[in-house]
């Protein structure tokens, strides 16, 4: 090798160890970034131009090597929005609302809320107001990428991915009504035939309300069995019937006679009533709310025609029964009529009664399969009436002797509410809390996987490309593979080892000390050659 050439191996040598400084700087300085993957600088030789099966060492050139794959140091944490993963994989992101933009992905599970375009909301006060949805963001603003889940629920773990919104209005219209219910408890084998036992469970109806049903269970008169019927409530609407007098003459001593749950009353009249008909109509009215039985019962008032007489239900949802009749010295022609124009409607409503049988174990035997209720309740404006086809499991019913004692019972389906705020778990479900105290998952987190994750190119902000060398990324589950776990209200460092470093630190400061001083080395060399020229 020309002694000029020296120079080159030297250059080489402090350009490349330079390099390693600066990566092992880069390192310490991201000690504890949220996310942060280390690199290494390795280093391969350079070889000058062959001549004869002869080389000259050119020098050396160093090469970085990724360490995505490695796990970093996790640590706890007070917000309830910082969420690590323990395992492979990275969170998905996308820098557009919309899903249209660049997706990324990244280590850093310190997350935040930022604000979206203008919706509008129900305010306390029953108005509508403007607010600013919100959505999850990692530190970057980029939206972070999620499952929202099906009308049951249910996640699919699979499909589109889009941008969470998780402001407290963010489902104040959604809801889910309940299809399926499991209750347990047991019937007294004791109690007497007859003997009913009621429990009181909730559902959620087709308007998104939560609704009692009282489950009545009753003792059968054949051993071992029982029976199951829903009561619900309803609007109850008051009943009234419509009598209607007739008379081709009026004369004195013709009776009316209108008898209400078999209580009489009864009018005659006296040929001097004015008006005629509506006058006895008039007078038959005021003889019935004059009655301390039957005024006790209905209301009576002039109908639209001279002889109608309605009955109107003191008291809505009770029934009643009426019936009307007349009696008369000369004409044959005169008549009283019941028209039931409007039927009462209770204030309860009960399902037909569903037989069940238990064996000598106590276990039930009859029905095998979920029992089907069928439930209804009032319209409230402006919504329409609720319902729910409910499939209650009653597998878990026992008959033993002891109390009647109530063990267990879940359903699904949740009711519009506002949140109140959202935690993880460990399958990457976000847990929303709402004010009507229940707890839902209303996303869950995927996990992007790749072949080769430390070939993933880097972006600004600890966030990471797909490139060739990486392979397209693959979304699954959390939960399902094994491929990791969430960890809730953690945070994960960098995977920088600082003893290490250091160690790499002194060991790359040598190897350029020791590079310059060859440059020097040649560089003295080259001008004691020259000066003995001179």
């Amino acid at each position: 090798m020309p002694v000029y050439g020296a120079f080159a191996t030297s250059t080489l040598a402090m350009l490349s160890q330079a390099h390693a400084l600066g990566t092992i700087g880069n390192n310490i300085a991201n000690l504890t970034t949220g996310g942060f993957k280390a690199t290494d600088t390795r280093f391969s030789t350079v070889l000058s131009d062959s001549l004869f099966n002869q080389s000259d060492l050119g020098g050396v050139t160093p090469k970085d090597i990724n360490r995505i794959d490695q796990q970093g140091t996790v640590v706890s944490s007070s917000s309830a929005l910082d969420v690590s993963i323990n395992g492979q994989g990275f969170f998905i992101l996308n820098t557009q609302l919309d899903g249209s933009g660049d997706t990324l992905y990244t280590r850093d599970g310190g997350f935040s809320m930022t604000t979206g375009p203008d919706t509008t909301a129900t305010a306390d006060d029953g108005s509508t107001i403007t607010v600013k949805e919100g959505y999850l963001v990692d530190k970057n603003g980029y939206y972070v990428q999620g499952w929202t889940p099906a009308t049951d629920g249910t996640f699919s773990n699979s499909g589109t991915l889009s941008a969470l919104r998780v402001d407290q209005f963010a489902f104040t219209a959604t809801g889910q009504p309940t299809t399926t219910a499991r209750l347990g408890l047991n019937l007294p084998a004791a109690a007497n035939v007859g003997g009913v036992n009621v429990f009181t469970i909730e559902v959620i109806d087709s308007n998104f309300t939560a609704q009692t049903v009282n489950l009545n269970f009753t003792k059968g008169s054949t051993v071992n069995t029982w029976t199951i019927s829903a009561t619900t409530s309803q609007t109850p609407v008051a009943q009234v019937d419509t009598v209607t007098i007739g008379a081709t003459t009026i004369e004195a001593g013709d009776t009316y006679t209108v008898t209400v749950d078999g209580n009489a009353v009864l009018y005659t009249t006296t040929g001097l009533e004015p008006g005629g008909l509506s006058g006895i109509r008039d007078a038959l009215v005021a003889a019935i709310n004059a009655d301390n039985t039957v005024g006790a019962i209905v209301t009576a008032a002039a109908g639209t025609s001279d002889g109608d007489i309605t009955l109107t239900a003191d008291v809505a949802g009770t029934a009643f029964t009426t019936l009307a009749a007349t009696g008369n010295e000369g004409t044959p022609d005169n008549t009283a009529t019941i028209v039931t124009t409007t039927a009462n409607t209770p204030n309860t409503v009960t399902s037909a009664p569903v037989t069940l049988t238990f064996g000598g174990n106590g276990q039930l035997t009859s029905p095998a399969t979920p029992v089907t209720l069928a439930l209804s309740w009032p319209a409230v404006p402006p919504n329409a009436q609720g319902t729910a086809t409910v499939a209650l499991d009653l597998s878990n019913l026992t008959q033993f002797a002891g109390p009647f004692l109530p063990v267990n019972y879940s359903k699904n389906g949740f009711a519009v509410s506002e949140m109140r705020g959202f935690t993880f778990d460990i399958s990457g479900h976000i847990v929303g809390a709402f004010a009507d105290g229940s707890f839902r998952n209303i996303y869950k987190l995927p996990l992007g996987l790749f072949s080769n994750p430390n070939g993933l190119g880097r972006r600004n902000g600890n966030t990471f490309a797909v490139t060739a060398n990486s392979g397209t990324a693959r979304v699954a589950a959390a939960s399902i593979g094994g491929f990791a776990l969430f960890a809730p209200n953690s945070h994960e460092l960098s995977n920088v080892n600082l003893t290490e470093q250091f160690s790499k630190l002194i060991l790359t400061q040598h190897a350029y000390n020791s590079a310059a001083t060859v440059f020097k080395t040649i560089d003295e060399l080259l001008i004691t050659a020259r000066d003995l020229k001179r």
